[in-house]
C-alpha cells in the first residue's frame, strides 16, 4: 500500500489528525468518547483493545507518585516504553530496526523523526536504543492518563500557533539537552500523509546546534498501513522499519552548515523515506 497522493486529507477531519482532536473536545470524559467510537468504527476491536490498556496504566500511577525526581522521571519513561511493547504486540506489528548500532550509549541526542500515522511516535519511541523524552503538542494531553505520564516523563509540551509557548518549549528543549537528556521530536509537527516530508516547523532542531548535541534522523515506514490518520481501526500483522541515519555532529558544523541544518535533516529523512518506500513497492509487487 502506498502513501495518499491526493490532498483531500488535509481539509477532511475524518482523513486526518483533527478527528481525535474534535472528538476529544467535543466530549464531558474523553476516555469515553475515544473508547465508544473505535468500537464503532474497529469491529476487530484491536483499537479498542489498545485504548483499554492505555487508560489501564493508570495503575502504576501510584507508584509513580511516591517517587520524586530523577527517580519518577525514569519510572514514567519506563511505563510509556513498556505501554509501547504492549501497543506494537496488540496490533501485530512485525518490526525491523536498522542502524540503532550507530547509536553510542554514552552519549545525548536529539532524534528527528518523520510523521506519517498516528502510530509511528509509539512505535519510533518503542524503537529508540536511549531512553527520551517526546517532544509534543499539547493537544496530546486531552486524556487524562496521557496527559500524566507526558508530564511525569517530562516530555516538552509545544503550544503550537502560540509564540510565547513555542519560546518555552524551546528553551525547555535546550535545557533538556544540555542536561544530558535525549529528547525525540517530529519536525514537520503534524501527520503528513504525503510521499514526501512536510515543510519542518522552525525552531526545534536548532535547539541541538545551540547545544551542541548531535542530531539523529529517524524514518518509520508501514505504520500507514497499520493505521491512518483520523482513523480508528487497526489493521494488524503489518511490516514497519524504523530507521536511524547517522548521526549529525553539530559542533563540527561550519556556520553555514548550522544556519542550514534543518534542510540538511530533511534531506536526509527524504532520502531515508523514498528509499523505504521503493524497497516496499518492490517488495508488494
Amino acid at each position: 500500500m502506498e502513501d495518499v497522493e491526493d490532498d483531500g486529507w488535509r481539509t477532511d477531519p475524518m482523513r486526518n489528525e483533527n478527528r481525535y482532536q474534535i472528538i476529544i473536545e467535543r466530549s464531558v470524559f474523553p476516555p469515553a468518547a475515544l473508547l465508544r467510537e473505535s468500537f464503532k468504527e474497529d469491529r476487530t476491536l484491536l483499537f479498542p483493545r489498545i485504548l483499554l490498556s492505555t487508560f489501564w496504566t493508570a495503575r502504576w500511577i501510584p507508584r509513580a507518585a511516591g517517587l520524586r525526581g530523577e527517580a519518577r522521571e525514569f519510572y514514567a519513561a519506563g511505563v510509556m516504553k513498556r505501554w509501547a511493547h504492549t501497543v506494537v504486540s496488540m496490533a501485530k506489528v512485525r518490526l525491523e530496526i536498522r542502524g540503532a548500532e550507530g547509536i553510542d550509549p554514552g552519549s545525548n541526542y536529539l532524534f528527528a523523526c518523520n510523521h506519517s500515522a498516528p502510530l509511528d511516535s509509539v512505535i519510533a519511541y518503542l524503537s529508540l536504543p536511549l531512553p527520551a523524552a517526546f517532544v509534543v503538542n499539547v493537544g496530546l494531553t486531552g486524556v487524562p492518563v496521557v496527559k500524566y505520564w507526558i508530564e511525569k516523563s517530562r516530555c516538552v509540551l509545544v503550544h503550537q500557533g502560540d509564540a510565547e509557548g513555542e519560546t518555552r518549549a524551546f528553551k525547555e528543549m535546550l535545557s533538556r539537552l544540555k542536561d544530558r537528556r535525549n529528547l525525540l521530536i517530529f519536525p514537520e509537527g503534524y501527520i503528513y500523509q504525503g510521499s514526501g516530508l512536510a515543510e519542518f516547523k522552525r525552531g526545534g532542531l536548532y535547539s541541538a546546534v545551540f547545544s551542541g548535541v548531535p542530531i539523529v534522523p529517524m524514518c518509520v515506514y508501514g505504520a500507514q498501513n497499520v493505521m491512518h490518520s483520523g482513523s480508528l481501526h487497526v489493521t494488524p500483522d503489518q511490516r514497519v522499519c524504523v530507521e536511524f541515519g547517522e548521526p549529525i555532529e553539530t559542533k563540527s558544523l561550519t556556520r553555514e552548515a548550522r544556519k542550514n541544518v534543518e534542510s540538511m535533516v530533511h534531506d536526509r529523512m527524504l532520502a531515508m523515506k523514498r528509499s523505504l518506500a521503493e524497497e516496499w513497492k518492490h517488495a508488494e509487487s
